[in-house]
């Protein structure tokens, strides 16, 4: 049988029609009941825990330091990998000679010419002292003469020549004196210029003791068998070739890979209640799955921050493994743990999504009668997702996981889909 054109677009309008009815009174019904997702209140454990990142150091480790006894900034010239397994006796860092030994050239050249200026000194004392003993001696000479060939009879001299023989003696008397403390002056001048000569010599041999020093301690070897771990600067950065080091600055250690432990930060924020003696599992990196036991020993009192360039602050504290394997825990390996702030059985925990604040007053919402209610509770401990219940509700209540007074408004699609249902 065929059927007109015009009957079949009557027939695919009907159909169409009977289809968004069906749909349009099931959406409907959907949008009346609205339904509120919920909660049942059962007892169980509750524990808080925090997040703790950081890495892992030996307990005891020899430290490698520049010698205090090089006096100055050293040149690497030769640094071994960080990571390294050395052997007692291995080089660790070798420093460069080129300016210790300019240092002990330039200090034996000061000592050179410090003996050179102590031996002329000397020699000018010596020249001094007998040129002005010559004059002192041939002056005293000239005054006994005088004295004893003095001109003193008038009746024999004239008075013109016993005034110039008095005259003659007074002139050698003077030449004598001034000599004589001529003779004095030129010693002890001559004994300060040897005496700052030594002062040059002393500070010559110092310069060259420590350049030699220097060079004596341009080569720092591995004490004992063990792991290099160079140290690392506020940037996280090692030492390198051509770095320069100073006295008594450490470079590298050589821990004790038997007894390790881990060194790890909490964020200032999720620090409360973070002491010695809580329990802090922790995994490895590059190993998951592998959980191993740890316990905080040692909390700083203080947060600090870990870069110049953030802000954020976070507590420091170390962690004590229950057990050390050496076969794959080193030191420097990152870690992360988590530290259990609070742990308790049997408690009432609830999702902090489905406590709301009303009336300045905390409330969830509980199933009673087919609708909720508002029911007042008090919160003891609490975590970021959970909170514990100190009192308003008992273990088998049912409560809403939102405020389900609100009313939550529909979609574009949701309401053109109502529209066309109507």
């Amino acid at each position: 049988m065929r059927v007109p054109l015009g009957g079949r677009r009557g027939l695919a309008l009907a159909g169409a029609l009977a289809v968004l009815a069906f749909v349009g009174a099931g959406l409907a019904r959907t949008i009346e009941k609205d339904p509120v997702a919920t909660f049942e209140v059962r007892r169980g454990r509750f524990v808080r825990e925090v997040e703790a990142l950081g890495t892992l150091k030996a307990v005891k480790a020899t430290p490698v330091l520049v010698p205090p006894e090089s006096g100055r900034a050293q040149k690497v010239a030769f640094l071994a990998k960080d990571g390294a397994f050395l052997k007692k006796g291995d080089v660790v860092v070798e420093f460069d000679p080129y300016d210790a030994q300019k240092e002990a050239a330039d200090g034996q050249a000061d000592l050179t010419a410090a003996r050179a200026k102590i031996d002329k000194a000397e020699a000018e004392g010596q020249k001094n002292e007998r040129s002005l003993g010559l004059d002192r001696d041939v002056a005293k000479e000239e005054l006994d003469r005088a004295e004893k060939f003095k001109l003193t009879d008038e009746g024999i001299f004239s008075r013109h020549q016993i005034i110039e023989s008095r005259l003659d003696r007074d002139l050698y008397a003077s030449q004598a004196d001034v000599a004589g403390k001529k003779l004095r002056a030129s010693g002890k001048l001559s004994s300060a210029e040897r005496a700052l000569g030594e002062i040059d010599a002393g500070k010559a041999k110092f310069k060259v003791e420590v350049a030699e020093k220097g060079l004596r301690s341009l080569r720092i070897e591995a004490p004992h068998d063990g792991l290099l771990v160079l140290e690392r600067n506020w940037r996280g950065e090692t030492a390198f070739v051509g770095d320069t080091m100073w006295p008594a600055q450490k470079i590298a250690e050589l821990p004790d890979l038997s007894d390790l432990e881990a060194n790890v930060f909490v964020l200032e924020a999720d620090g409360a209640g973070l002491k010695a003696g809580l329990k802090a599992p922790l995994v490895i990196e590059g190993r998951p799955g592998e959980e191993h036991q740890a316990t905080v020993s040692k909390v700083e009192p203080l947060a600090k921050t870990r870069d110049g360039q953030s802000p954020v602050k976070f507590f420091e504290a170390t962690l004590s493994l229950a057990r050390t394997d050496p076969a794959f825990m080193k030191p420097g390996q990152r870690v992360r743990a988590l530290v259990r702030l609070e742990e308790a059985d049997s408690v009432l925990a609830i999702p902090r999504g489905a406590v709301f604040e009303k009336d300045g007053k905390r409330v969830v919402y509980r199933r009673q009668s087919g609708g909720f209610v508002p029911v007042e509770i008090k919160i003891g401990r609490q975590s970021i997702s959970r909170v514990v219940l100190d009192s308003g509700l008992a273990a088998g209540d049912v409560i809403a996981l939102r405020d389900p007074t609100e009313k939550r408004s529909l979609g574009p699609a949701a309401s053109s889909a109502a529209e066309a249902a109507k």
